[in-house]
């Protein structure tokens, strides 16, 4: 057949599946503080090249150091708890008053973010105060003064403190590097955690055996200060912010309308609303085991303390050299490889819990299972960060960061599941859930599979 132009052509029929989301405009990257980057064989390589730039390398060292002093006084604060009160019981409130703060007011803390002009101010009040509260523990513990009603307290203050700050802090990062290295500097941000979560716990226990709590926790408070410090280098780009005209009604009234148009831009975004939802149920199925592995050890296993420890700084290994994967990772197919990563990790937990019978045999596997946990943490928090708009990312961050104190409340259900059918039912069928709720998304959300 031929036209009057010349000879007809079959058109191909257009594509009709959606287009992968675009990613939010970027926050302005603030640079080095005037001083050149690092360039050396280290930072050349690829997974620690975000450290190259010398306002990442001062954030990062500011949070191995707050890491570090968190992750020891969870042992040594459990420790002394136990001591003086000899209860499971007290372990468990001292728990709950630390997470309780952060779902009460995770959400004040993102609209604070959002709000302040200087996010590093609010890191440094928070990190100061951090100090204090060490610090105050410690002097108890020097004049045999501590009680269990201390631990209490100092445990909700910290709450209080880590649920106002944190939102800032991850807010900070993508200003910290440009956008290309984002993803390097989130993983990498994840791996010193998980390095912290593996190294600290041991310093702390040696610490407390040799030296004594209240060298423990002065150690920790000089931690905390050693975080300022290293914050005081950190550059910070300016940032334009509104604010509410009026007396301290206004101001209160302004901060719930802050919080609240952060609910509705989370609901309305076509990628942050099905993301942080995905996240949170995987989070609640993913997160338990941690909190119950030692009874699962001690129970099924008749394992003692030695064995948990050496199962938990196994799991911390596999975490890290997954966190270092994916610091490694090039930008692409990230939504698939996060859902991918989190059914691994619910595919490792299944077989941990229902079929290891040794204390090698679940060593062995929860080493696996660390790297499809690294990948499930970090890519969420890169993703989110990738996509959200600068100006609700502190709100939005303090909705994702909402997923550490909610997986205290799932150990508590998964704890009930295990004293009524038994503990290799209750946190095998937790992992199965987080293994079909992983696939599921992968096969039926294109949206999030297809984020790059």
């Amino acid at each position: 057949m031929s036209g009057r132009d010349g000879p007809l052509r079959a058109i191909a029929p257009a594509d009709s599946s959606p287009p992968p989301p675009a990613a939010a405009p970027k926050p302005v990257f603030a640079g080095d503080g005037g001083r050149p980057p690092s360039d050396n064989w280290f930072t050349r390589i690829r997974t620690f090249q975000s450290l190259q730039h010398r306002g990442f390398r001062d954030f990062f060292l500011a949070m191995i150091s707050q890491m570090a002093s968190q992750n020891m006084q969870m042992v040594v604060r459990a420790y002394l708890a136990f001591e003086i009160t000899g209860s499971y019981a007290a372990l468990g409130t001292i728990a709950l008053a630390n997470a309780v703060p952060g779902l009460a007011l995770s959400m004040v803390g993102g609209a604070i973010a959002d709000a302040v002009k200087s996010r590093k101010a609010v890191m440094m009040i928070g990190q100061f105060s951090n100090t204090l509260n060490a610090g105050a523990v410690g002097m108890l513990l020097l004049f045999g003064m501590l009680t269990i009603e201390h631990l209490f307290i100092a445990a909700i203050v910290q709450g209080i403190t880590m649920a106002l700050m944190m939102p800032s802090r991850q807010s900070m990062i993508p200003a910290l590097v440009p956008q290309t290295s984002l993803m390097n500097a989130v993983a990498l941000n994840a791996a010193g955690m998980n390095f912290m979560r593996l190294m600290a716990p041991a310093i702390g226990g040696f610490m407390l055996a040799w030296a004594g709590g209240a060298t423990v926790y002065f150690f920790m408070a000089s931690l905390y200060l050693f975080a300022c410090v290293f914050l005081v280098k950190v550059p910070e780009p300016p940032r334009e912010v509104v604010r509410a005209d009026g007396g301290a009604f206004a101001q209160f009234k302004f901060g719930l309308t802050n919080m609240w148009e952060g609910i509705l831009y989370i609901k309305r975004d076509r990628v942050m609303g099905p993301l942080l939802l995905i996240n949170v149920f995987v989070v609640i199925t993913a997160m338990p085991y941690m909190f119950l592995l030692a009874g699962f050890v001690q129970d099924v296993l008749g394992a003692g303390p030695d064995a948990l420890g050496i199962i938990t700084s196994v799991s911390g290994i596999g975490s890290l050299a997954g966190a270092l994967w994916v610091a490694s990772m090039a930008a692409k197919r990230r939504g698939a490889w996060f859902l991918i990563g989190s059914a691994f990790q619910g595919l490792m937990l299944f077989l941990a819990f229902t079929l290891s019978n040794s204390v090698f045999m679940l060593s062995a596997i929860m080493l696996v299972m660390g790297v499809g946990q690294a990948a499930r943490q970090g890519l969420s928090n890169v993703l989110v960060q990738e996509y959200v708009e600068d100006a609700f990312r502190g709100r939005v961050m303090s909705v994702y960061m909402l997923q550490f104190s909610l997986s205290s409340f799932a150990a508590f259900l998964t704890g009930m599941l295990a004293a009524w059918l038994g503990p290799r039912a209750a946190l095998g069928g937790m992992s199965l859930a987080l293994m079909v709720l992983a696939l599921g998304a992968l096969i039926f959300i294109p949206r999030l599979r297809n984020l790059e």
